[in-house]
């Protein structure tokens, strides 16, 4: 007998309001299913048919769209949902002997369901804890900085939440100048700090005038390509009839990369007043912040501190009697590294699948609901009230001269201090970042550094002989990587860089959103000669195979995710090829004969 499957009352009414919020119902499609699955546990084949009805498309087009997405449930599920992120910054921490006792102690081999039917377990890739790897979450709440001996209390429920423990940047803090305080997400505490001080000021400003200020500042974008913020809000057509929109990306899903989450879960309404300003200056009414589905805590913060500023007139219509709408909605993600990139952002704010549009048209021209739209990442926004208060001038003199403004630094990996910095941009090398005493603090154990990939896994990365360098888009470009996000990953030299590769290439398999042929083929042929080599199956031929294949995917996709996929590959077999050719020789790792192996790459090694 078929199950009849709809939402009790108080769920139906939230997902009318939540349909409100779009002007296609499609666009509820993401937030329709997760509301089910939360009532539900899973989502089953009538559980789709009956979203796919409210929102108007045909139950193929809904099933299409949610089997694209990680975090959406098709069969039944444990009572405690146990994830745990597997990716690099965790696994150099211990994450894999993590999975593995919490798997032994289920009786399970991998991922899968405890005989009892009690706990679910899953191996992640990545989940924004990089800073307090290894990391986990048990029913979306995070767990970090776990140990294999906690792991009974992990399972019995008495370890259920434990956030990171944040440390503070040396010198004054511009961007963080909140998440310290006591009650930090609260507007009273913002308001206290000098928060939305000026908001109306700002609000009664002719737009084009923020937009030149923007220009000025030489605020450059802080998700990754470093494209000038005011440059880019310039491109909207003048004159256009069609709404305009914002989309605020906070789908952080750079491995390496934590800054946005700290922000959003620690100083909420510094982006909600970026956000309104923002607003105004390229004349949208409508924001949508898509964040990243496994962001639950970031979730409830944000959705808090926005019903704050709708209940004190901050955001809404007539905001603080100035005349000027701007509405924010949250727009929860599913589990896709690939909806970073824009285009496949507003794809999935759409109600499909999270992949890449062909460009041009770009969204400043024909972006969301084929409108005008800006997108932009968290902390990029996050600058613009700093811009508006301080003065274009104090923001572009703050840091060096074409990378102004302060900026925030993700550490994680083999350092005595992984977290978030705060410095003016530029103003530190990352050999500060690394062994500074009020940053990184050094590599434990006394170990020497073999390598830092500085930017999040889609950046080349260094050897330890190449880290005086100034951790800007310029500098580190000249010596041949990319500042990208940030995310600063470090290497220690106990570590085989072939595994290394192999890691992130795994991710890059499994996030492949599958439109692409280089991309979807060519991550697998990657990932099979990696496995290949590593498990001491590799041949000569192996190591030119694969360098054949970092140029043959490289600028042949449709978005930037093909030149990142290839980037570990690539990057580890210009600077550690010796050790690809001890793996081939030898048929096995040189970890296991440790003391005697000499690293001819230029490296630490040993």
């Amino acid at each position: 007998m078929t199950k009849t499957v709809e939402y009790k009352p108080e769920n139906l009414a939230l997902f009318e309001r939540i349909r409100a919020r779009y002007p296609e119902k499609r666009s509820a499609l993401l937030p329709a299913l997760h509301l089910l699955q939360d009532q539900e546990g899973h989502i089953s084949r009538e559980g789709v048919e009956y979203v796919a009805a409210l929102v108007g498309v045909t139950p193929a087009q809904a099933h299409d769209a949610a089997s694209f997405y990680t975090m959406f449930r098709f069969t039944p599920s444990g009572r405690r949902r146990i994830e745990i992120c597997t990716n690099l910054s965790c696994a150099l921490r211990g994450a894999d002997d993590l999975y593995a006792g919490v798997c032994n102690k289920l009786g399970l081999e991998g991922d899968g369901i405890s005989s009892a039917g009690d706990h679910a377990v899953s191996s992640a890739e990545c989940l924004a804890a990089c800073g307090g790897a290894p990391a986990l979450q048990v029913n979306g709440a995070w767990v970090e900085n776990v140990q294999k001996g906690e792991i009974e209390d992990v399972l019995a429920g008495r370890l259920s939440r434990r956030p990171l423990k944040w440390p503070r940047s040396p010198g004054e803090p511009i961007l963080l100048r909140n998440v310290f305080k006591k009650d930090s997400t609260s507007l009273a505490t913002y308001r206290a700090g000098g928060g939305y001080a000026r908001l109306r000021d700002h609000l009664t400003t002719p737009p084009g005038e923020i937009v030149e200020a923007v220009k000025l500042s030489n605020l450059r974008g802080r998700g990754g390509a470093g494209f000038p913020t005011g440059v880019k809000w310039g491109f909207l057509p003048a004159g256009d009839p069609r709404p305009r929109y914002l989309c605020v990306n906070a789908d952080e899903g750079e491995p390496g990369t934590f800054k946005d989450r700290l922000l959003i879960e620690r100083d909420p309404h510094q982006l909600i007043e970026g956000i309104v300003a923002s607003s105004h200056a390229i004349r949208a009414r409508a924001c949508y912040v898509y964040l990243r589905g496994e962001f639950h805590e970031a979730c409830h913060v944000l959705e808090n501190a926005l019903d704050e500023a709708r209940g004190a007139n901050l955001v809404g219509p007539n905001v603080l009697g100035t005349g000027v709408d701007v509405e924010i909605h949250l727009h929860r993600g599913a589990g896709s590294y690939e909806c970073g990139e824009e285009t496949a952002l507003i794809e999935s704010l759409e109600g499909k699948r999270g992949q890449p549009r062909l460009k041009p048209p770009f969204p400043a021209a024909k972006g969301l609901y084929d409108c005008p739209t800006i997108v932009n990442n968290v902390e990029t926004i996050c600058c613009v009230p700093l811009i508006l208060d301080r003065g274009a001038g104090w923001f572009a003199s703050y840091g060096t001269e074409r990378n102004a403004g302060p900026k925030l630094y993700c550490v994680s990996g083999h350092v005595n201090r992984p977290g978030v910095y705060e410095a003016p941009m530029g103003s530190i090398t990352l050999r500060d970042l690394v062994f500074g005493e009020g940053y990184g603090g050094g590599i434990p154990g006394g170990r020497r550094l073999r390598a830092v990939i500085p930017g999040g896994s889609s950046t080349p990365m260094l050897t330890a002989g190449e880290i005086d360098v100034a951790m800007d888009f310029e500098s580190l470009s000249r010596a041949g990587s990319a500042l990208g996000s940030a995310g600063a990953i470090v290497i220690d030299d106990s570590t085989c860089m072939v595994w290394v590769a192999q890691r992130l290439t795994r991710f890059y398999r499994r996030e492949s959103c599958g439109k692409c042929t280089p991309c979807r083929e060519g991550t697998a042929w990657m990932l099979r000669l990696l496995d290949r080599i590593e498990s001491g199956k590799g041949a000569p031929s192996d190591l030119d195979t694969l360098s054949e294949l970092c140029e043959t995917i490289s600028g042949s996709a449709l978005c930037p995710f093909g030149d990142a996929a290839v980037i570990p590959v690539a990057s580890t077999l210009a600077r550690f090829r010796a050790e690809y050719e001890y793996h081939v020789r030898e048929k096995r790792c040189w970890k296991e004969v440790a003391n005697t192996y000499e690293d001819a790459a230029g490296g630490a090694g040993r």
